[in-house]
């Protein structure tokens, strides 16, 4: 990938006990385009991404955000240098409503009052939902009263409101029915638009060559495969996934 990159890592390694998770993983996401991250199971896209969180140190390599190395102790610290994650639980509180979910963490207190600044944050949020062509019935019913794909939207938008550099989703179109899941590839490539960063684990390899830019493959926690999405097909992916092999042969 030419240009700067937002988000991504060079080399990194990490190990637990015996198990090595990552070898020799690169990865690079630049603004506004939309990476996909695949592999099989075990081929250590969720360690990756949780490393470039910050939720786990590498043991050797670089984490790259905004073209430079970081060193990142936790979560906090990607949040920071505008880094945010749509997990694939959400992390959505199914009590509150829209307005308080998309400002959890971030609430706004009224000047002086002491209370929360209710009409602001529904305006902010009902803003940053309407930015990503998102509709909701009601900003003010709980999240459980959502359908799965409005819960996601949700999630997007309020991890797409607190960015300022790049967007980690973990399967977003998990447990989703088909027109739902059109619906967030189309999600996926308005928060491209709005010029961050995304890169997007998934197993849902239709659809991700539908949203992504480029595709990364992790074989064994090693990137085997960087290519343009326009250049792969499901069987390209497929037989990379789980025939690789260090001569190239299936």
């Amino acid at each position: 990938m030419t240009g700067a990159c937002v988000v991504g890592c060079r080399r990194i390694a990490k190990r637990f006990g015996h198990v090595d998770a990552l070898r020799e993983a690169n990865t690079a996401v630049g603004a506004g385009k939309v990476v996909a991250l695949v592999g099989d199971n075990g081929a250590g896209k969720s360690t990756l991404m949780k490393t470039l969180l910050g939720i786990n140190r590498p043991d050797r390599g670089e984490v790259i955000i905004d073209d430079r190395p970081v060193q990142l102790h936790s979560i906090r610290d990607a949040q920071a240098l505008g880094v945010e994650a749509v997990h694939q639980d959400l992390a959505l509180a199914p009590q509150l409503s829209v307005v308080d979910n998309m400002f959890l963490g971030h609430e706004i207190a009224s000047r002086g009052l002491g209370v929360l600044a209710r009409d602001e944050m529904a305006d902010r949020a009902a803003k940053a939902l309407a930015e990503l062509s998102i509709q909701l019935p009601s900003l003010t019913v709980p999240i459980r009263e959502l359908s799965g794909g409005q819960r996601q939207a949700v999630a997007v938008a309020r991890a797409v409101m607190w960015a300022r550099t790049a967007v980690l989703m973990d399967e977003p179109t998990s447990a989703l029915g088909a027109r739902q899941s059109e619906i967030i590839v189309d999600l996926i490539r308005a928060v491209a638009a709005r010029g961050l960063g995304v890169l997007v684990v998934s197993h849902d390899l239709p659809r991700i060559l539908q949203a992504a830019d480029t595709v990364t493959v992790l074989w064994r926690g090693e990137t085997v495969l960087d290519a343009p999405a326009s250049d792969l097909t499901v069987p390209d992916l497929v037989a990379t996934m789980v025939g690789y092999r260090k001569d190239g042969a299936a």
